[in-house]
Protein backbone atom coordinates (compact mmCIF):
# COMPACT_ATOMS: atom_id res chain seq x y z
CA UNK A 1 0.00 0.00 0.00
CA UNK A 2 1.32 3.45 -0.86
CA UNK A 3 1.80 6.28 1.61
CA UNK A 4 -1.14 8.27 0.21
CA UNK A 5 -3.42 5.24 0.62
CA UNK A 6 -2.27 4.76 4.21
CA UNK A 7 -2.98 8.41 5.06
CA UNK A 8 -6.59 8.34 3.84
CA UNK A 9 -6.25 11.74 2.16
CA UNK A 10 -9.48 13.62 1.55
CA UNK A 11 -10.64 14.33 -1.99
CA UNK A 12 -8.32 16.92 -3.54
CA UNK A 13 -5.59 16.64 -0.89
CA UNK A 14 -2.03 16.00 -2.06
CA UNK A 15 1.42 15.66 -0.52
CA UNK A 16 4.37 17.97 -1.16
CA UNK A 17 7.82 16.71 -0.12
CA UNK A 18 9.59 19.24 2.10
CA UNK A 19 12.73 17.50 3.39
CA UNK A 20 14.39 14.16 4.05
CA UNK A 21 17.26 12.80 6.10
CA UNK A 22 18.96 9.53 7.00
CA UNK A 23 19.74 8.36 10.50
CA UNK A 24 20.63 5.17 12.31
CA UNK A 25 24.00 3.46 12.79
CA UNK A 26 24.28 2.55 9.10
CA UNK A 27 21.97 5.17 7.61
CA UNK A 28 19.24 2.55 7.62
CA UNK A 29 16.41 4.88 8.70
CA UNK A 30 14.96 7.32 6.16
CA UNK A 31 12.74 10.14 7.46
CA UNK A 32 10.80 12.25 4.96
CA UNK A 33 8.64 15.27 5.83
CA UNK A 34 5.66 16.30 3.72
CA UNK A 35 3.11 19.10 3.73
CA UNK A 36 -0.52 18.14 3.14
CA UNK A 37 -2.13 20.48 0.61
CA UNK A 38 -5.84 20.96 0.02
CA UNK A 39 -7.40 21.36 -3.43
CA UNK A 40 -6.50 25.09 -3.42
CA UNK A 41 -2.83 24.46 -2.61
CA UNK A 42 -3.09 25.65 1.00
CA UNK A 43 -1.18 23.74 3.67
CA UNK A 44 -3.62 21.91 5.97
CA UNK A 45 -1.21 19.61 7.79
CA UNK A 46 2.15 17.85 7.95
CA UNK A 47 3.30 14.24 7.63
CA UNK A 48 6.47 12.60 8.92
CA UNK A 49 7.12 9.29 7.15
CA UNK A 50 9.76 6.91 8.51
CA UNK A 51 11.10 3.86 6.69
CA UNK A 52 13.34 1.66 8.84
CA UNK A 53 15.29 -1.25 7.40
CA UNK A 54 16.46 -3.66 10.10
CA UNK A 55 20.21 -4.25 10.01
CA UNK A 56 19.71 -7.96 10.65
CA UNK A 57 17.14 -9.60 8.42
CA UNK A 58 16.51 -6.53 6.25
CA UNK A 59 12.85 -6.32 7.30
CA UNK A 60 11.39 -2.92 6.42
CA UNK A 61 8.90 -1.19 8.71
CA UNK A 62 6.98 1.98 7.91
CA UNK A 63 5.53 4.68 10.15
CA UNK A 64 3.47 7.72 9.17
CA UNK A 65 2.37 10.46 11.56
CA UNK A 66 0.00 13.13 10.29
CA UNK A 67 -0.49 16.33 12.29
CA UNK A 68 -2.72 19.35 11.85
CA UNK A 69 -1.38 22.92 11.69
CA UNK A 70 -1.40 23.16 15.49
CA UNK A 71 0.86 20.09 15.76
CA UNK A 72 -1.82 17.75 17.13
CA UNK A 73 -1.61 14.15 15.89
CA UNK A 74 -4.49 13.37 13.53
CA UNK A 75 -3.34 9.95 12.33
CA UNK A 76 -0.57 7.52 13.21
CA UNK A 77 -0.06 4.28 11.27
CA UNK A 78 2.49 1.49 11.29
CA UNK A 79 2.86 -1.18 8.61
Amino acid sequence: MSLTEQLDLKNGETLRRESSRETGPLGNIDITNYSVLDAHGDVVGKVEYTEDMAIKGFKVTHKAVRTDLEGKTVLQKFW
